[in-house]
C-alpha cells in the first residue's frame, strides 16, 4: 500500500506541474511553430474575427492545439528518458508521458474522424501509456530498465516524432483558413488525409497489449451496434443523467456535433465539485461512446473483485446486458476492466468495452465503448468442428493447468475466427493460445509478462 500511494501521490505532483508550467522543458524546432500559432489563435480570440468562430470550432481547435502540445511533451520525455541513470527522474518523466496519454487520449475522441491512422494513434497512446505503468511498476520493485526497455522506447520515440510532424503539419492549413467544424469526417478533409498518408510511411513499433488479449479489436466500416432512431441533440442531452449515474450535475458547458463514422454529440459536463467530464454519445440509437473524467486517487480502498462488480452493474445500468469481464488490470489508482459481450457461453472479443474504476470511490471514470459500437451483433455458426482435446492436444504438450473456453476474436479488420482460448502455465509463466475451431491449427499465442502484475501480453 505504501508504494501505492507514493506512485498516486507523486503522479499527482507531477500533474500539478503539468498544469503551471505546461511548455516548461519542451525544446525543438516544432515548439517554435506551436508557440507561434498558439499567439496567432489568441491575437484572433481577442479581435473581431475570433467572434465569427463557432462554439464548436472552438471545442476542435483546442482539442488540437491540446493534442499537439501533449504529443510534443511525450516525444520529449521519451527522448530524454532513455539516457537518464537516476530512478526517481525516470519515473518523473513515465509519470508526464503516462498523464500526456490520457490526456491525448481525451482531445483525441473529441476529432475522432474517419481515419484508419487516426486509430492507431489512439492505440499508440494506449499501448504507451500502459507501457510506462508498467516501466514505474518495475522501478518501484526495484529493477532497473532493460536494454530491450531502451530499444522498445526507441521506437516508440520515433513513432511519436512522426505523428507530431503530421500534426505539426495541420498548422499551415488552418493558417490558410481550414475549419475542422466544415472539415471533419469529409472524404477530401485535409486533417484526415495527413494521416491517412501516414499509412505509406510504414511506422513500426512494439506490438505491445496491456489491457488484455485483443483490446484492440476490429472495428468494421461499417458500425454494427448502433441500432434504432436518430435522436436530436436535446434528445441525446436526456441521456446524460443515465450515463452519469452517481454524478450531480451541474451544467452542460459545451456540446460538439461530430459526424465522423459513428455521427455523435460530444458535451462537456460540469459536475458539483468543479470537475469536467467528458461525454460522448452516438446520434443513432443514443449509445454511449465515451466517458473521460479525470480524477486522482489518493487512498485506494476497493478490491478489484468489487470494481469487476462495479463495471458489471454500470454495463447492465446503461442497458447492455450479457457482459462479462474478460480481463482486469490494477495501477493502484484505478481498475481497468474489459468486458465482452457473451453469446450462448461463447466470448466475442471484437464486442469489448473497456471501463476504468476509480479505487477510492467506485466511481466510472472511464468508458470506452468504440469496439462495441462498431462489432457487436449476434453471430451465426459459434459451433466449433473441432472438440476441446483435440484443440489441446494440438496445442503445446508443455503447458499446465489448462483452462479452456470459446472465443471469437478478430484476425484482420474485416474477419473473425471461433477459436479455443486455452490459457495454462509453464516454467511460472502465463501463456494465452488460439486454437482455430474449424481446423484445429494453432492461430496465435500470446506470453504474460510479469504475471504478478497481470497487465503485460506480448
Amino acid at each position: 500500500m505504501e508504494n501505492n500511494n507514493k506512485h498516486s501521490s507523486a503522479a499527482s505532483s507531477l500533474r500539478m506541474n503539468k498544469k503551471q508550467m505546461w511548455l516548461v522543458g519542451i525544446g525543438s524546432t516544432i515548439l517554435l511553430a506551436i508557440i507561434v500559432t498558439l499567439s496567432v489563435l489568441f491575437g484572433l480570440t481577442v479581435t473581431d474575427r475570433g467572434n465569427l468562430l463557432s462554439d464548436s470550432e472552438n471545442a476542435y481547435q483546442r482539442s488540437y492545439y491540446g493534442l499537439v502540445v501533449n504529443l510534443v511533451d511525450i516525444e520529449n520525455d521519451l527522448a530524454k528518458v532513455r539516457v537518464m541513470t537516476g530512478d526517481k527522474v525516470i519515473k518523473d518523466s513515465f509519470y508526464k508521458i503516462e498523464s500526456n496519454c490520457q490526456i491525448a487520449s481525451t482531445h483525441l475522441a473529441v476529432l475522432s474522424i474517419n481515419s484508419s491512422s487516426m486509430e492507431s494513434l489512439a492505440m499508440f497512446f494506449n499501448q504507451l501509456g500502459g507501457y510506462s505503468g508498467h516501466l514505474i511498476n518495475n522501478l518501484d520493485s526495484g529493477k532497473k530498465l532493460t536494454t530491450s526497455n531502451i530499444e522498445t522506447l526507441t521506437k516508440l520515440w520515433d513513432v511519436s516524432k512522426e505523428y507530431g510532424k503530421a500534426l505539426n503539419g495541420m498548422q499551415a492549413h488552418m493558417a490558410d483558413g481550414y475549419s475542422f467544424s466544415e472539415s471533419l469526417g469529409e472524404i477530401d478533409d485535409q486533417f484526415g488525409m495527413i494521416f491517412d498518408g501516414m499509412n505509406e510511411s510504414a511506422i513500426e513499433y512494439p506490438s505491445l497489449i496491456y489491457d488484455g488479449p485483443f483490446s484492440d479489436g476490429v472495428i468494421d466500416r461499417d458500425p454494427k451496434g448502433t441500432v434504432g432512431e436518430e435522436l436530436s441533440e436535446a434528445q441525446a442531452r436526456e441521456l446524460l443523467p443515465k450515463y452519469l449515474q452517481g454524478y450531480d450535475i451541474a451544467e452542460v458547458a459545451d456540446v460538439v456535433e461530430n459526424n465522423n463514422r459513428i455521427p455523435s454529440f460530444v458535451y462537456s459536463v460540469i459536475l458539483k465539485g468543479e470537475r469536467t467530464v467528458t461525454v460522448q454519445i452516438a446520434k443513432k440509437g443514443g449509445m454511449l461512446l465515451m466517458l473521460d473524467l479525470f480524477h486522482e486517487v489518493y487512498e485506494p480502498v476497493l478490491t478489484v473483485e468489487q470494481c469487476k462488480v462495479i463495471a458489471s452493474q454500470y454495463c447492465e445500468s446503461i442497458g447492455l446486458k450479457d457482459m462479462t469481464a474478460v480481463w482486469v488490470n490494477n495501477n493502484s489508482s484505478n481498475v481497468y476492466v474489459n468486458m465482452c459481450y457473451e453469446q450462448n457461453g461463447v466470448i466475442l472479443y471484437p464486442d469489448m468495452l473497456k471501463l476504468k474504476i476509480s479505487l477510492d470511490t467506485g466511481e466510472v471514470i472511464g468508458y470506452e465503448g468504440l469496439n462495441y459500437a462498431f462489432n457487436h451483433t449476434k453471430r451465426d455458426n459459434l459451433t466449433a468442428k473441432v472438440s476441446l482435446d483435440e484443440a489441446v492436444l494440438n496445442a503445446s504438450a508443455i503447458l499446465e493447468d489448462i483452462e479452456a473456453r470459446l472465443v471469437v476474436i478478430p484476425i484482420n479488420v474485416t474477419s473473425e475466427k471461433l477459436c479455443y482460448e486455452l490459457v495454462g502455465e509453464f516454467n511460472g509463466e502465463k501463456y494465452f493460445v488460439y486454437v482455430d475451431a474449424m481446423t484445429g491449427k494453432e492461430i496465435k499465442v500470446l506470453r504474460m509478462i510479469d504475471s504478478n502484475q497481470g497487465d503485460l501480453l506480448m
